[in-house]
């Protein structure tokens, strides 16, 4: 009887049914994932609902059935998928729906921490004139880790100039290219040229955003590029100040974090 428990929680836990059919929809194997989706969505599966919709209405895997596949979107958004909500309003956004229904998927997509649609709410009330509402969904979503959200808090919302780079700051570690412009502009302000030119290469999307960063093939780039920010240097002052920023986009991918956006008809990574 001592062992029965050790066999137990050593005992290895097959995947769901559903955790199968995502798995091959990732792999994009899609007429598996659609076999293992079908019966779920049948069932109710909020989440088989909204990846079977996405087959459906662009044929992948499946026969294109477009009536269909919208049906069953709907189907999702009712049971629960906050990215069916958001899909759905896009579309809506798409046809010149009606802007109450619009927001409506919206405002149930935020409910569920779907940044996505925080972002959407935020602006919409900043159009109203709204900006207590735009900030209490600019912060949530900042909360959930949106550094687009944080771009926004810092460039109409922040208090002081120490409060406005904390927020680039940390969004610009995760990706967010807007953000690093704002703070090439704030380090030109400052006569700061290392950070200057550091952050107006990050802001070009230059090389150094994959694993093998490539320093020639940058600077040639930030050369290109960014080359306003310290062209009236002396030779020595701007070669040591290139020096200077190689140090600094070292340390900045070091630390690299990339936040990955929403997309429709993907998974989303927990």
């Amino acid at each position: 009887m001592a062992f029965t428990g050790i066999a137990t929680a050593t005992t290895a836990i097959a995947a769901s049914p559903l955790d199968e059919g995502m798995t091959s929809y990732r792999h994009g194997n899609f007429e598996d994932s659609a076999k293992t989706f079908t019966p779920l969505a049948q069932q109710g599966n909020a989440t088989a609902q909204y990846l079977l919709s996405c087959q459906m209405i662009n044929g992948i895997g499946v026969s294109t059935d477009q009536p269909g596949g919208w049906t069953m979107m709907e189907a999702a958004a009712q049971n629960g998928h906050p990215d069916a909500n958001m899909v759905l309003a896009r579309r809506l956004e798409a046809t010149n729906g009606a802007q109450n229904d619009i927001k409506l998927h919206y405002t149930i997509a935020a409910q569920k921490n779907q940044t996505q649609a925080m972002l959407w709410l935020a602006l919409d009330a900043i159009d109203q004139g709204d900006d207590t509402t735009a900030r209490n969904f600019l912060t949530k979503a900042w909360d959930e880790g949106d550094p687009r959200a944080a771009t926004l808090l810092a460039t109409r919302f922040a208090e002081n100039d120490a409060e406005r780079i904390e927020y680039l700051s940390a969004a610009a570690k995760m990706g967010e290219l807007r953000a690093a412009a704002y703070l090439a502009e704030i380090s030109r302000e400052q006569d700061d040229r290392v950070g200057a030119v550091g952050w107006c290469a990050i802001a070009s999307g230059l090389p150094g955003h994959a694993a093998n960063v490539d320093w020639k093939e940058i600077g040639m780039a930030v050369e290109k590029t960014c080359a306003q920010y310290d062209e009236d240097l002396k030779p020595a002052a701007r070669a040591q100040n290139r020096s200077n920023v190689d140090q600094f986009l070292a340390d900045f991918f070091a630390g690299y974090k990339p936040w990955k956006p929403w997309r429709p008809c993907t998974i989303r990574e927990p």
